[in-house]
């Protein structure tokens, strides 16, 4: 499941709360956010998923990334229901899509190499500790 990594629950741990973060931001009421002025909403979808599955990518296995990918897509459809029964939130079919489009690209980039971030930075932290 987990690459051989030495600290593949603290990855997890942290992907896990930067899920929660994800989560709780996208609640928030429209304007709120301090990335508002900086990313369109779309593009701040494509952007975070993209990033997830990155992160993710690093922490499991490549045989594991379709079902990684299945269990983000389905959190941003949980977003979206969520924002949905807010009042100042609105679920939008176009914003699921931005989210797929982000899996898709940060599926692409862990396959093309970059799913070995998390050994890097373990590798550069064991050649410190030398």
């Amino acid at each position: 499941m987990y690459q051989a990594l030495r600290f593949a629950r603290l990855w997890l741990l942290g992907g896990l709360l930067l899920m929660l973060l994800v989560l709780l931001l996208m609640l928030l009421p429209l304007g709120e956010l301090p990335v508002d002025e900086l990313l369109d909403d779309k593009d701040a979808h494509l952007l975070v998923f993209g990033l997830l599955m990155l992160w993710f990518g690093g922490v499991f296995r490549p045989r594991t990334l379709p079902a990684v990918a299945a269990g983000l897509l389905a959190f941003g459809a949980l977003i979206e229901v969520l924002q949905g029964l807010l009042p100042y939130r609105s679920a939008e079919f176009a914003d699921l899509l931005f989210d797929a489009g982000g899996i898709v690209l940060g599926w692409a980039l862990a396959v093309a190499g970059l799913r070995h971030w998390t050994r890097w930075i373990e590798a550069g932290l064991a050649a410190g500790e030398s």
